[in-house]
């Protein structure tokens, strides 16, 4: 007979644990590789992983948000947990859907549950951190229609655009009564939206127009009812008693430009902070630096799964153990920004040049991947970083 392990076939023939001659040999080995088996898939660095990971998303969260805007709930979480203050995002445009950007949603969302900037390579949309899971495991419940294209994997999506975000907890807390989902990203889209009004010059009579700091700011108000709902969630998963197995990671899918929306060029617009907190989490600490790319092998880490096949990130193992320290990173996204930002301040002719030289903006970001640096980030960012200091 036939069956698996870990993914893998195995057979039972002459060396049959349960073979007379060898019985209580083999049996002793089956019970032990199989009781190893079961702690190594229930435990992560030496603790017991959580039952549920929920990446929670208030779109458009701003570094600076936490601090400037009333976020009590956010706030509280974050003297349990483990705080960083800037995850970097590759520069966050959102270029219309077609052959050259064949995505729904804004370029840091297909960055993000794959672990790569490469998402113009092939396989990519099978290489998503949902994938890692089987798809009766995966929920995804967001109040907006963009992202669709990220969605393939999840076993349950539900989008219901133009509604407020209680209707997202509302859907999210409706659907764990029905299942326990072991990873689950819980997307509230209403501070996005609303900061891409304060932009907006059709409001421009508006008190908060280009401002999203002002105290009457459509985006300052989005944040609080976003905040609101994620104290009414955890207070939810209390009462059920659901909270001691949940891991949850709190940030934006970017950050949000002072004068509002997620212009690309617009460094603030290029961070967001990351708040893990729950289940497994090491306790509280501070960081400075961490990238989008390192949410998808984290999440797969801790919750004992594959990592995504195409997934560069780093495990941000920091926060989960107390021994560990964070390690000095090349700070490869934080230098790319800066990289593309130069090159799009430059001339046309300029512009020409580099690109002659192989330089790749983010209108090309589908083929990033096809440079000599192939899928080495690193060396993909140092290999634009010389070009544009060759004309510099």
């Amino acid at each position: 007979t036939a069956g698996t392990l870990g993914g893998k076939l195995f057979n039972r023939s002459i060396s049959d644990p349960f073979d007379m001659k060898n019985r209580f040999p083999k049996l002793f080995q089956s019970v032990l590789v199989f009781g190893c088996l079961a702690w190594l898939a229930g435990h992560v660095c030496g603790q017991e992983a959580p039952d549920r990971v929920i990446l929670f998303i208030i779109d458009g969260l701003a570094t600076e948000a936490p601090d400037r805007i009333d976020m009590p709930n956010f706030n509280a979480l974050k003297k349990e947990g483990v705080y960083y203050q800037a995850m970097h995002l590759v520069l966050p445009g959102h270029p219309e859907k077609g052959e050259g950007y064949p995505w729904s949603c804004s370029l840091p969302n297909p960055m993000l549950m794959s672990g790569t900037p490469f998402i113009g390579t092939e396989g990519i949309r099978e290489s998503m951190i949902q994938h890692s899971f089987e798809p009766e495991e995966a929920a995804f419940i967001v109040n907006a229609y963009s992202y669709l294209d990220v969605s393939n994997g999840f076993g349950t999506y539900v989008s219901k655009s133009k509604n407020p975000d209680s209707l997202v907890i509302d859907i999210t807390t409706e659907k764990m009564k029905q299942q326990d989902f072991k990873f689950m990203r819980v997307h509230l889209q209403r501070a996005g939206i609303e900061g891409m009004r304060v932009s907006k010059e059709k409001y421009a009579d508006d008190p908060d127009y280009r401002n999203i700091w002002h105290e009457e700011s459509r985006y300052r108000d989005a944040i609080e009812v976003a905040d609101g709902q994620l104290g009414r969630f955890v207070d939810w998963l209390k009462a059920e008693e659901l909270w001691d197995g949940t891991l949850l990671m709190i940030c934006g899918d970017h950050g949000q430009a002072n004068e509002g929306w997620h212009e690309p060029y617009s460094p603030a617009s290029n961070v967001t902070p990351l708040l893990i907190v729950g289940s497994g989490v090491s306790g509280p600490a501070n960081y400075e630096y961490c990238e989008i790319f390192d949410l998808a092998p984290t999440i797969a880490h801790i919750a004992n799964k594959e990592q995504p096949a195409l997934s560069r990130g780093r495990i941000l193992r920091e926060a989960f153990d107390a021994d560990i320290e964070a390690p000095e990173v090349a700070r490869s996204v934080k230098r790319l920004n800066e990289t593309l930002i130069k090159a799009h301040a430059m001339s046309d002719l300029q512009k020409k040049s580099l690109s002659d030289m192989g330089f790749m903006t983010l209108d090309e970001l589908g083929k990033w991947h096809t440079t000599k640096a192939g899928s080495d980030f690193e060396r993909f960012v140092s290999q634009q970083e010389a070009i544009l200091q060759s004309l510099e």
